[in-house]
């Protein structure tokens, strides 16, 4: 429904038939939120001053963004939203929002308008909401104009739930200097005849005096016709009329400089002022614009004469050596502003922090006097191009003016805060050029201090200040930046005023963000005791604070580095420490995610630096954590801590599915532990079967001897009801691997046993026999093809063997041959089948192109066509490259296993190009 009155407060409505803007579905997260509320205001605020308070788009907006805002606002009456900007860019609590050019210009709304920062308590109400938006639509374009909107209708009460900080973030325009942007426009706006009078200090010193020499009774005289004798600007000083009249001498007032009083200054610029009108009236005939510089210079006592004189003879004679643009009228008022403020600011008369409330008086006086600029400003208005305040301009032109000396010493009082944080930045600066890096960090020591302030409007300053020169703090080092930290996370603690809290979080995020940016560590520790403290006294606030800080969301950046380092940095080892229990949880993962056997090396090692606190958070996530969790941790407490492996391995084992069991055996032969062999030895009872084959593999490459008497039982003939064929070859392939000379009389039995006038065993296992004698004893490959017989080609597809040097975690346990051409399989599971073109093959498993999308971790059988016979196995999919997949084969009976070495061997005797079977088996062995 649509309302009639103005005053009314804005209320959404339906409005049927019209396309409105609609938000997303609400976030639980409140930085979401709050990014939301911004994008909407700054909608809201070009719907108000596009179609104005009443239109149907601005009411259906207006409850999307109050919406929005109040998901943004904390919950527990703590704190509130602070809307913030610098250098042209929106900050949240004090984070950088990533915006659009849409933003952007918001933010240079607020910048324009004189606005560092606006604060919503959590108590903010939909009236008071309502009466914000209104500031915005009658304020216009007009920048300066929206300060004081907001201030009439909320003041300056520190009980409104809407309030505005003015400590500007303004940057200075070093090709401009110290002219104005408004006297910059005058200049290029008006015509120039305009200027001719402006911008010539003699010819406006003429005029004064010709002015006074007519009130004085030298001046020109009536003629006969009765009108006035013209008068020109540029008539020569104590010269000769024609009629012999004496024209107008310049007065020679006191050359010494006489101090100025207020009323004085506003007297000068009311006189300027007139000067003004009086050339911008090109209607009025000289004798009336003689008659009214006269009423003028009549009301206008001596002193104020004598210090205009003497400014515009200054100024004189600087003209030719500062050619500008900018007109002499505002220049001279200028002039008169600054030299008043610096005059009682030396004297002592004023502190720093009414300076600036002067130069705005000051302004405000000079308003009439902008008025020559008006049709200029009227345009840019219309143009939505926003202009910065004459205060602030005054304001940066007077800290141009105080000598070094004298901003030292300011900077260095009680009174610090006082100065606006781009005077600051503009001097520490120009310190740190010229290699003054302790008078720098002097200045910035006392800055925050003065967070130790009695009152609260320069511990506001100070936090707001805090936040604009966050990167001078860190670029003087964690020396500084450190106690800095420190010193605003206490404050921050003991705080109880909403709106500085804000401005605290906000100043605390930036130096904390500037401390990871510039990898700060031993600031950061002070970063993670702060919020530790913080924790103790305000753990809502500490939790809500704490991701925004992002030290945790940073620490796998921080690892990374720490990976890649020669020496880790000893203020890193103290920053995991300090969030050991985030730090830990990214380690394991990081483990997890390692190629290399240095990467692994250097995580254990990171690992051990955490100490007590590492290692107990390790046993928590393996006794309670997800799956996920738990498996991830396996290989780093393989490497520090095997008896708690131990002890709640076998608890959580037999819970998890045969993919986590697969990763648990993967983790611990990642860990690389000597004893890993028989780690593995006593998990087996609790594993899947068809993840034990995986395990005995891993058995034989760990190089662990102790292993081996277990791996003797399994290899030995006699009852294998209990185990599949697959198992037994593993276990002899396993003890060929290990070397084990104990194991050779079992070998023996299994290759050399007969039944009546057959082999005992089948042939897939007496071959396996015979690679492990001739890996334990050479000299047995000889004698074995030749009395047992093998083939020298069923003996060239053996298993490979540890290597010790290998720069991989994962090493290969069967050489993978390239088949000529690609071999089709079958591949299906309770969920269906799928064709797969094999390309890649070994004993132990291989890769294919798949057409369909498998599940990879999960298990399937594999049937491959070989002439009139099969090949079957059950196999586990794991990840590959794209559209591809690889298997491991987890189980086969010992006739289908020995058809797969025979296609490999003859699919590789194929790829020798130039060699027979024969010539190519010879190379293998």
């Amino acid at each position: 429904m649509r309302r009639t009155t103005s005053g009314s407060t804005l209320k959404g409505a339906a409005v049927e038939g019209v396309h409105i803007l609609t938000t997303e579905t609400v976030k639980t997260n409140k930085n979401s939120s709050a990014r939301a509320f911004i994008h909407s205001l700054n909608i809201l605020v070009k719907y108000v001053r596009l179609y104005g308070l009443e239109h149907k788009r601005t009411f259906a907006q207006f409850d999307i963004t109050w919406t929005e805002l109040q998901l943004g606002l904390p919950r527990g009456g703590e704190g509130g939203l602070l809307l913030g900007v610098a250098n042209n860019q929106l900050l949240l609590d004090g984070v950088a929002l990533e915006t659009g050019q849409a933003e952007s210009s918001f933010a240079h709304l607020l910048t324009s308008a004189g606005l560092a920062s606006i604060h919503f308590s959590s108590a903010v109400t939909r009236e008071d909401f309502s009466k914000l938006v209104r500031a915005f639509a009658l304020a216009g374009s007009r920048a300066r104009d929206l300060v004081s909107q907001i201030k009439d209708i909320f003041g300056d009460s520190k009980q409104a739930t809407i309030r505005i900080n003015e400590v500007k973030f303004i940057a200075s325009d070093p090709a401009n200097g110290e002219v104005s942007i408004a006297a910059q426009l005058t200049a290029q706006a008006l015509g120039p005849e305009f200027k001719h009078w402006l911008n010539d200090p003699q010819k406006l010193l003429q005029l004064i005096a010709a002015a006074e020499g007519a009130r004085s009774g030298g001046g020109p005289r009536n003629d006969s016709s009765g009108s006035n004798p013209s008068f020109s600007p540029g008539t020569s000083a104590g010269s000769l009329n024609k009629d012999g009249t004496t024209r107008p001498k310049i007065q020679t007032w006191s050359a010494g400089v006489v101090p100025l009083q207020e009323e004085e200054v506003v007297q000068a610029i009311r006189l300027l002022t007139r000067f003004g009108e009086a050339s911008k009236d090109k209607s009025a005939k000289p004798g009336t614009v003689s008659h009214k510089l006269n009423d003028e210079l009549s009301k206008t006592d001596e002193n104020t004469k004598v210090n205009l004189q003497q400014l515009l003879e200054n100024l004189a004679a600087t003209v030719p050596s500062q050619q500008n643009d900018t007109p002499l009228l505002m220049k001279a008022a200028e002039h008169l502003a600054i030299r008043f403020a610096l005059e009682r600011f030396r004297k002592g008369d004023v502190k720093v922090d009414a300076v600036h409330q002067m130069l705005e008086q000051m302004s405000k006086q000079m308003d009439a006097l902008r008025g020559v600029l008006q049709v200029q400003e009227e345009k840019m208005s219309k143009a939505g191009i926003l202009v910065e305040s004459h205060a602030d301009i005054l304001d940066r032109m007077f800290w141009a003016e105080v000598p070094d000396s004298g901003k030292k010493s300011v900077l260095m009082s009680d009174e610090a805060a006082c100065v606006p944080a781009r005077n600051v930045r503009q001097f520490v600066e120009l310190l740190l050029a010229s290699g003054d890096t302790e008078s720098a960090s002097s200045i910035l020591r006392n800055y925050f201090g003065c967070l130790d302030a009695g009152e609260a409007a320069p511990r506001r300053k100070t936090a707001t200040g805090l936040s604009q020169l966050a990167d001078l703090f860190a670029a003087l080092g964690a020396d500084l930046l450190g106690p800095t930290i420190r010193k605003v996370g206490e404050t921050l603690g003991n705080e109880s005023d909403p709106e500085l809290q804000s401005l605290l979080n906000a100043a605390f995020v930036r130096l904390s963000a500037e401390a990871c940016n510039r990898r700060l560590y031993g600031a950061l520790i002070d970063v993670c005791s702060a919020m530790d403290s913080l924790a103790e006294k305000r753990p809502v606030l500490a939790a809500e604070l704490r991701p925004r800080v992002g030290v945790d969301n940073r620490l796998p950046e921080f690892i990374e580095e720490a990976m890649c380092a020669s020496q880790i940095p000893r203020d890193l080892l103290l920053v995991l420490r300090s969030s050991s229990q985030v730090a830990t949880e990214h380690l394991a993962d990081r483990f997890f995610r390692c190629m290399r056997r240095d990467e692994c090396d250097r995580v254990v090692e990171i690992t051990k630096e955490l100490g007590a606190a590492g290692l107990h958070q390790l046993r928590e996530m393996l006794r309670v954590g997800p799956d996920q969790q738990a498996t991830a941790v396996v290989g780093l407490l393989s490497r520090l801590d095997v008896p708690t492996l131990l002890e709640l391995l076998p608890q959580r084992l037999p819970a998890l599915n045969r993919f986590y069991q697969d990763v648990v055996v993967r983790q611990i032969a990642y860990g690389s532990a000597p004893d890993r062999g028989r780690t593995l030895l006593e998990l087996i009872e609790f594993m899947d079967p068809l993840v034990v084959p995986q395990a005995l593999d891993e058995i034989g490459m760990s190089g662990d001897h102790t292993a081996a008497p277990p791996l003797i039982v399994m290899a030995q003939a006699g009852d294998t009801d209990g185990r599949s064929p697959l198992l037994q070859v593993k276990a002899v392939e396993s003890l060929g691997r290990l070397r084990v000379l104990d194991c050779v009389p079992v070998l023996r039995n299994l290759l050399e046993t007969k039944k009546r006038w057959k082999w005992a065993h089948h042939r897939e296992l007496r071959i396996a026999a015979a690679q492990a004698l001739a890996k334990i004893d050479p000299s047995y490959r000889g004698n074995t093809i030749a009395n047992n017989g093998l083939d020298a080609s069923e003996l060239a597809l053996d298993p490979l063997d540890s290597a010790p040097a290998c720069p991989w975690v994962r090493q290969r346990r069967y050489e993978r041959t390239a088949l000529p051409k690609p071999l089709a399989g079958t591949i299906s599971s309770s969920w269906g089948k799928s064709r797969i073109a094999l390309r890649e093959l070994s004993i132990g498993g291989g890769m294919g192109t798949k057409n369909d999308n498998l599940r990879v971790g999960s298990e399937a059988n594999l049937e491959i066509a070989v002439g009139m016979k099969h090949i079957r196995a059950q196999v586990l999919l794991r990840r590959a490259r794209v559209d591809e997949v690889g298997f491991e084969i987890v189980n086969i009976d010992l006739e289908s296993r020995y058809r797969l070495r025979r296609l490999i061997l003859e699919s590789a005797s194929k790829g020798q190009q130039g060699s027979g079977a024969e010539e190519w088996v010879q190379r293998k062995l």
